[in-house]
């Protein structure tokens, strides 16, 4: 049975979850899934097996899964540790990254949560969020309007886990299902080539672990009471992730400020006070920040150093290119130096525009499409130019066919499919992903690839350009 038949059936009653999951995780399922999403992966766990490796063992592998799964015996290995930085004056983030088996199952699992809890599926972006408050805030009195900014502290690592799965329990009836869940919560997250014997070491006590698929959707359902409180409050009230924003007038914000601090706290989890200066309440006619935009009155912008984030990134390219040409000649016989411009141009362009992918806009102009700055834009379009004065090879000047972020915002947003960004959804033939890989230097001289080859070739290198967007939109926010 096809996934959209299960959730037809699930929904009508038809089948029990203990049916749902059973079907979800046959052999079957999963080896299905692994071909379409995993097969040509480039990401390794702590096992340093892709997609391709995985291959050779996957139909053993998938069916001893299915079945320790469904006997509620299947373990989890470690997750592979990844640091992301959020600043130098901040901890990094810790994401953990699973071996293809565990993504396979992690998948199935965020399907089934999904099912069950359709209403805590995180559904919207945040650029969707900041288009309802500009227009909710333009019908505000800004004299009489206070706002209060805030964030949960240290968010996914305080979750208490008995708190969760009690939660789960309430409405799942399958038992394989909360032992794959808590086992999934249970798995650590260790740093590569750490000894087995220290894996039980860096197991933590509490929280979920960030970068699974199930990560966002077990973290919402842990909200949900709390959520479901806060909208009965005379305020608006928002949260995106640990992000939270409320406004209304002066007595009920401080009134929800406090019980949300309250709710947070008989959870474990807890709200910076406002005497740290990362809470604040103030009236609308102040400047305040959310998701990486600041609104002041009725100008939406971008804060400071998310802009120059953005121009660091795009600087570390320009100098990726000075450094690297004589060693990317050296190697790619079949590229010159016109070559490597013309690839050099083509993926700036790329990143300055954003790009199309499953019909998710990815980038640094999708992410702040709801800005009404837009001399923002002009600048930053400046400075871009103002980089090729670094680059003798072409000139030390910006060439003509560099695209802009000014022209990007107004196509990403009323004219997405027009041509000016890249959509990758409309190269779907192996004729077409050979000639993309060879026009971006990907394919080499008279090289001859299998359609499996040409398949895994174009997937990573779409997927690598698409995680140096998503880099770019992730800096703004946590």
């Amino acid at each position: 049975m096809l996934f959209e038949e299960l959730l037809a059936s699930w929904a009508l009653k038809e089948i029990t979850d203990t049916e749902l999951f059973n079907q979800l995780f046959s052999p079957e399922a999963l080896f299905r899934t692994f071909v379409d999403k995993f097969a040509t992966s480039s990401g390794k766990g702590v096992d340093r097996l892709n997609g391709f490796q995985f291959a050779l063992r996957a139909a053993d592998e998938l069916s001893i899964a299915s079945r320790k799964c469904l006997d509620g015996t299947y373990r989890f290995a470690p997750y592979l540790e990844v640091l992301k930085t959020k600043g130098r004056t901040k901890p990094p983030r810790i994401i953990g990254i699973p071996t293809v088996r565990d993504r396979i199952v992690l998948s199935h699992l965020n399907r089934f949560l999904a099912a069950v809890y359709p209403e805590r599926i995180p559904r919207n972006v945040a650029a969707t969020y900041v288009r309802r408050i500009s227009e909710d805030l333009a019908l505000k009195s800004i004299e009489d309007t206070w706002v209060c900014t805030t964030d949960i502290e240290t968010f996914y690592d305080s979750i208490e886990r008995p708190r969760l799965l009690s939660l789960l329990g309430k409405r799942i009836q399958c038992d394989p299902a909360l032992s794959l869940i808590e086992h999934a919560l249970l798995a650590p997250t260790v740093p590569k080539n750490t000894p087995r014997k220290r894996h039980s070491d860096l197991r933590a006590k509490t929280g979920v672990p960030q970068g699974l698929a199930i990560s966002n959707i077990l973290a919402s359902i842990y909200m949900q009471p709390i959520d479901d409180a806060m909208i009965k409050y005379d305020v608006s009230y928002f949260r995106y992730v640990d992000d939270v924003l409320m406004y209304g007038g002066h007595q009920h914000v401080h009134a929800a400020f406090k019980s949300l601090g309250g709710r947070l706290k008989r959870r474990g989890l807890g709200l910076h006070p406002l005497s740290s200066g990362k809470s604040q309440i103030e009236l609308l006619t102040e400047p305040f920040g959310y998701l990486g935009y600041v609104f002041k009155g009725k100008n939406i912008t971008v804060r400071d150093s998310t802009v120059e984030r953005f121009i660091q990134s795009i600087a570390a390219k320009f100098s990726d290119f000075k450094h690297n040409k004589t060693r990317r000649l050296d190697k790619f016989k079949y590229l010159n130096e016109e070559r490597l411009k013309e690839i050099f141009l083509m993926e700036l362009n790329e990143r300055i525009t954003g790009a199309i992918k499953e019909k998710k806009r990815y980038g640094w102009i999708a992410y702040f499409s709801q800005i009404t700055d837009l001399s923002l834009l002009h600048q930053l379009d400046h400075s871009i130019r103002g980089l090729f004065s670094r680059l003798s090879e072409f000139g030390n000047v910006a060439p003509e066919g560099l695209k802009n972020l000014h022209r990007a915002y107004w196509e990403m947003k009323f004219n997405p499919n027009g041509g000016y960004v890249r959509d990758y959804d409309k190269i779907v033939t192996q004729a077409q992903k050979l000639s993309f890989l060879v026009v971006r230097g990907r394919v080499g001289a008279g090289e001859a690839l299998t359609n499996e080859q040409i398949d895994a070739r174009f997937d990573n290198y779409v997927q690598h350009n698409l995680a140096a967007m998503l880099a770019d939109e992730g800096a703004v926010y946590g």
